[in-house]
């Protein structure tokens, strides 16, 4: 009986030896944020949701936190409506046991046109099933902050059809792009946005600092031939701006 109890002590110490150190593999996060990208690529938000816990944290930039699957379709769906294409690039991936951390840069993009680029940081869950699962979600742009941080501008959303889509897009390209003409006109930051669904469906997001100015070019002689010469459908032409 002696030798038995002393036998114990002994395996158990064999035991502790043979569990080594937590896991440090991180294919299961890179292999699940490669899926959040083909699945937002490719407009599934039903598989972008797929890659979160049931109770993720989503962490915008300017905005409040919220959890939980509709935040997670709140958050991104509206980029999967615009049209709108990420590419994520990990810079550091890292595990211990069941949890584990992503942290990186995107570029965001419509088409051919880069809307913003920044960097995002990730914590990870492994489940039972062994599957890694986003839990925590914070991102944010590199982009300089608008003119006066944005609290004396007036944001407005432009929203119209054209003629053919890849000609009113490349009017907004390159280095004599639309752009300039609004920046000129009290409009320096300025984001096209495209329909999926009808790619003649397009529209603006625009942050004016002088309305006054920026209204003028509008209707002036100068505005109208722009928009004429981009295939704007002037009878489609919606315009909002931020409500009292």
């Amino acid at each position: 009986m002696k030798k038995i109890t002393a036998i114990i002590p002994f395996v158990f110490l064999i035991a502790a030896c043979n569990q080594g150190a937590p896991s440090t593999d991180t294919s299961g996060i890179t292999s699940g944020s490669q899926a959040w990208e083909d699945a937002l690529n490719a407009g599934d938000i039903d598989a972008v949701v797929g890659v979160y816990t049931s109770d993720a944290r989503v962490m915008p930039p300017n905005g409040k936190t919220s959890s939980g699957s509709d935040a997670i379709r709140a958050a991104f769906g509206p980029m999967i409506e615009g049209g709108l294409s990420v590419d994520l690039t990990p810079v550091e991936v890292a595990a211990s046991g069941d949890i584990g951390y992503n942290v990186g840069t995107y570029v965001l993009t419509a088409g051919d046109e880069q809307v913003d680029v920044g960097k995002y940081m990730e914590t990870w869950q492994r489940g039972r099933d062994g599957t890694w699962r986003l839990a925590n979600d914070m991102y944010n742009s590199d982009m300089p902050a608008m003119a006066g941080g944005g609290g004396d501008n007036t944001h407005v959303m432009i929203v119209h059809e054209v003629d053919d889509a890849e000609r009113w897009l490349a009017a907004w390209r390159g280095e004599d792009s639309r752009h300039h003409l609004f920046k000129e006109n009290g409009a320096a930051h300025v984001h096209t946005l495209q329909s999926a669904d009808n790619p003649n469906l397009t529209g603006l997001v625009i942050s004016v600092s002088d309305m006054d100015a920026f209204s003028a070019m509008l209707g002036s002689e100068a505005g109208m031939a722009a928009a004429a010469e981009d295939g704007v459908k002037a009878d489609t032409m919606i315009m909002l701006t931020d409500a009292e």
